[in-house]
Order: structure tokens, then C-alpha cells, then sequence
């Protein structure tokens, strides 16, 4: 129950991070910015999202930080790809693939600085 809570708890942040940061990228894409900068802005954006989380989680965890960036970014990839199949029903592309991919790595770093960083 307890993992259950912990990762509730993130993914309800990753949601809230997702939901922030679609927001203002959208009022960057209106107002000031063109489509190329603002596509790059998002996905510069969730590298870092991803590494923060990958981050907290290595911190939290007790035992390799490996593990704990692949078990956070795998979770987090399930609900992007879940949502894109919910709302847009795109197909997979090789691109998108590098794209999870370079996410996935991102978070696995995150917690690997993260368990680093740990006081003792």
C-alpha cells in the first residue's frame, strides 16, 4: 500500500506538471512564440520534468538508482502514451519512439544523480 500511495502521489504531480506546462506552452504558441521554437521548448520541457521526477524518486529510494528512474519513467511513459492513444489515436512512429526513449533515459539519469546526492 504504501508504493501504491508514492506513486499515486507522483503521478497525480506528473499530471499537474503536464497540465501547467501544456498551459503555458500554449499561451507562448498564441502570443509570442512560433510553432518550431515553442516544439522545442515542449520537449526540453518534459526531459526535464522526467528527470526531476527521476530525481525525487532516487532520492526516496534506498537501494539502486537504476532501477528506481526506470520504474518512475516507465510509469510516466505509460500515461503519456495512454493519453495519446486517448486523445489524438496516432500510430508510432520512430520518432516518437526516440523521443520515449530519450525521456526514459532522462529519468533513469535523474535518479541516478539523485541516489548520488544522498546525504548519509
Amino acid at each position: 500500500m504504501k508504493y501504491v500511495k508514492e506513486y499515486g502521489i507522483s503521478l497525480l504531480k506528473f499530471l499537474g506538471f503536464l497540465l501547467g506546462g501544456s498551459l503555458l506552452l500554449s499561451l507562448l504558441y498564441y502570443f509570442l512564440l512560433p510553432t518550431k521554437v515553442t516544439n522545442v521548448f515542449a520537449i526540453l520541457y518534459m526531459v526535464l520534468v522526467f528527470f526531476f521526477f527521476g530525481f525525487s524518486s532516487g532520492k526516496r529510494c534506498t537501494s539502486k538508482g537504476f532501477i528506481a528512474g526506470l520504474k518512475i519513467g516507465l510509469l510516466l511513459l505509460l500515461v503519456l502514451i495512454l493519453l495519446n492513444l486517448l486523445f489524438y489515436q496516432s500510430s508510432f512512429k520512430i520518432v516518437r519512439i526516440l523521443y520515449y526513449m530519450a525521456l526514459l533515459f532522462s529519468s533513469v539519469i535523474g535518479a541516478t544523480i539523485g541516489i548520488n546526492t544522498k546525504k548519509e
